[in-house]
């Protein structure tokens, strides 16, 4: 196949008549036909695009002109700070937080081709970095809430109130290290005084609950002794010992704080160790007595023998029923019983209540000394009377007058604490009158100004 060198074959005119064939395209003009059309639509399609990109972009927030949104997150940082400052309460703080998270979300829309994007970023920084300050309060204020959970439904054991102690310290170390340049350094101050006083009524509960505690361990220490010396007493000496160390343990139960974990055990303790010390009294008087009686006896014996050898026999005779009186009054289970028999004879009883008049003069004494005290101070509480079976305390008309208008003020004025201090002060004042009728073993009866009884107590019921 031949053609001319001149021109090419596909730039040949095209042959005049419409009735010959059009001669088909070949391979080659077909594919540079479609890529001439893919290009032309490529072109279309990345100008479309293009348009479209441009006209997104022109639609984000504060790509041209005035920006509101940055405008609105520059007053919420503005008056979340300004709030912290002039109100550093906990209400104060939530809010700062919650303007300055509002605030990083007024930002987020602004895309970075904003005209406004430095100073967008500029500011998100400034406002990340403040949240992230007021984050870093977050542990501090956790090991507060974790102490004041921990606080709930007291009496609590001492190792408790130990580890809220150590949460609110560590909760004030972190408040207290707080920078001045952080926003929230007002609030942490005001937070760690909170938490200072809380931490005072930690400790002070957790000094009772080890005085509690030491007052127990006390008690049962001495009531250990109290019963080893118990096993082994014979004698005087040994049941004074013994009724000395009952008592020691009762006055370290009746020390123990109330509202401590030790106060329930302590009351059953004094339930328990009551009858101890009861016996222990007892037994110490009969050796008290047994003494007296064995040492008047002889004394006695001695004096009638020199009436007798005087001839006075009246007086001996005085002097002899007087010293048998004594020795029969012995008892038999003390230490003197093996050395009286030959003296144990008649007419004991006047001298049995010579003795026990003697005794009881002595507890009425006593007990109007510690009447005294109890019913005295301005205005006097009460009066008394004391007779060997009876206490009687009448209460006194400007004492229970003044009592009343307290516990009116205190009611008027919802003071719980002024409330609980005036129960705490008729609770000493019943407790005290109860321990002198105690002591004393004589019963008491509590009398109103109008001579009503108003309670009573019986020692050893």
């Amino acid at each position: 196949m031949h053609s001319s060198p001149a021109t090419p074959e596909a730039f040949r005119p095209s042959p005049p008549s419409s009735t010959l064939s059009r001669k088909p395209q070949s391979a080659s003009d077909r594919t540079d036909s479609q890529l001439t059309v893919a290009l032309v639509s490529g072109a279309a399609t990345l100008g479309v695009l293009a348009l479209v990109a441009g006209a997104y972009a022109l639609t984000r927030p504060c790509v041209v002109g005035s920006c509101d949104r940055l405008d609105r997150a520059e007053t919420l940082s503005r008056n979340a700070l300004s709030l912290l400052e002039v109100e550093p309460t906990t209400d104060s703080f939530v809010r700062a937080r919650q303007e300055l998270e509002l605030a990083l979300t007024e930002l987020e829309p602004i895309p970075p081709w904003s005209l406004h994007n430095g100073k967008t970023r500029q500011l998100e920084d400034r406002l990340q970095a403040r949240s992230q300050e007021l984050t870093s309060l977050n542990p501090a204020l956790n090991l507060a809430m974790r102490a004041a959970e921990m606080s709930q439904n007291p009496p609590h054991s001492l190792s408790e109130w130990r580890q809220m102690e150590r949460l609110w310290e560590q909760a004030i170390a972190q408040l207290e290290a707080v920078p001045p340049d952080n926003p929230a350094h007002g609030f942490a101050q005001a937070k760690a005084e909170e938490y200072q006083n809380n931490l005072d009524a930690v400790r002070r509960r957790a000094i009772l609950e080890r005085r509690g505690e030491e007052q127990l361990a006390a008690a049962r220490s001495a009531a250990e002794v109290a019963r080893s010396r118990q096993n082994s007493a014979r004698d005087l000496a040994g049941w004074q010992q013994v009724y000395a160390t009952w008592r020691t343990a009762i006055r370290a139960l009746m020390r123990v704080p109330k509202g401590t974990t030790s106060a329930d055990t302590a009351r059953d303790l004094v339930r328990n160790y009551g009858p101890q010390l009861n016996t222990a009294q007892q037994r110490q008087t009969q050796e008290q007595i047994a003494k007296n009686l064995y040492d008047r006896a002889l004394a006695l014996a001695d004096e009638a023998k020199t009436a007798q050898e005087r001839q006075e026999w009246e007086r001996a005779v005085v002097k002899w029923q007087q010293a048998i009186g004594y020795t029969q009054q012995i008892p038999s289970q003390t230490a003197y019983a093996d050395r009286i028999p030959p003296l144990v004879r008649g007419y004991t009883n006047a001298l049995v209540q010579a003795i026990a008049a003697q005794q009881l003069n002595e507890t009425i004494d006593r007990a109007k000394r510690d009447l005294a005290r109890v019913c005295g101070g301005t205005p006097k509480m009460c009066q008394y009377q004391v007779s060997g079976d009876r206490i009687v305390v009448k209460l006194l008309p400007d004492y229970v007058e003044r009592v009343r208008q307290l516990d009116l003020e205190a009611a008027r004025q919802n003071n719980a604490e002024a409330q609980a201090q005036l129960n705490e002060h008729i609770q000493r004042a019943i407790d005290s009158l109860e321990l002198i009728s105690l002591n004393a073993g004589i019963p008491l009866n509590v009398l109103n100004p109008e001579g009503e009884e108003i309670g009573a107590f019986v020692p050893g019921s």
